[in-house]
């Protein structure tokens, strides 16, 4: 049902304001106060918001100053890196968000698939049907970025994947002029089996824990090259191989 940007807005708020009640001590936002939230969480794009992510010993927050001058300027925990499928994380799906459009040259546009963690976009599914290459997929996403589409809450976005069914790749969330097709990877299991059908995918790769792991902890931010990159299956098998 979180189809417009103020229902993400406010279900974030709700999720937020659930995970911080010590921390509000019995005092919620202001509309002022989760106002000045939202501008921390509108980046100027998605590498920023990877920044932003790592968060401080693995805990991305914001700070508030409390419009009650009684009050302290108070920091309040957004995502936890490391709370996997439990702990103060939430995950959620959403499905034909509505995406007003930004010029008068444009069109509204409906969004496929999202996914959710305490409320914030991380991953977005452009979806085709089987008699359409998963490429139209990748160019509809380009679309998007051309027309500032991900933009707002889903500027926090770390991730693209595209599919027509039976063939699914995934790739790092980048502007336009960043988002090179040739870094668009298909899964493979760790014994190199191919997985193309997108139900196979959705449970190898978009599951829980495996969607958090990846956008948390199998991405990397190329400070030089100003990237955010996520890791092929053969690194992220070779690290579950290790940990194991």
């Amino acid at each position: 049902d979180l189809t417009t940007e103020d229902s993400l807005w406010q279900n974030f708020r709700k999720i937020l304001e659930r995970n911080n009640l010590a921390i509000l001590d019995g005092k919620p936002l202001t509309d002022g106060e989760f106002r000045r939230v939202q501008t921390q969480l509108q980046f100027s794009n998605f590498f920023d918001a990877a920044k932003w992510l790592s968060g401080e010993n693995g805990i991305a927050k914001v700070e508030v100053q409390r419009e009650d001058s009684s009050l302290e300027t108070i920091r309040l925990n957004v995502i936890h890196r490391d709370h996997i499928a439990g702990g103060k994380t939430v995950y959620e799906v959403v499905n034909q968000f509505g995406a007003d459009k930004k010029s008068e040259m444009d069109r509204n546009r409906i969004f496929d698939v999202t996914l959710l963690i305490n409320g914030l976009p991380m991953i977005h599914i452009e979806l085709k049907n089987r008699q359409h290459p998963y490429m139209d997929g990748f160019r509809q996403i380009q679309k998007y970025l051309k027309e500032g589409q991900f933009t707002g809450i889903y500027s926090t976005l770390q991730m693209f994947v595209v599919s027509n069914a039976s063939e699914t790749r995934y790739i790092a969330a980048a502007q336009l002029e960043k988002l090179n097709a040739k870094f668009l990877s298909k899964w493979v299991t760790a014994n190199n089996d191919a997985v193309n059908d997108y139900l196979r995918f959705a449970e190898d790769v978009l599951s829980i824990p495996a969607a958090h792991r990846m956008v948390m902890q199998y991405s990397v931010t190329d400070k030089d090259k100003e990237a955010l990159i996520l890791l092929r299956p053969y690194q992220i098998h070779a690290i579950e191989a290790v940990k194991a």
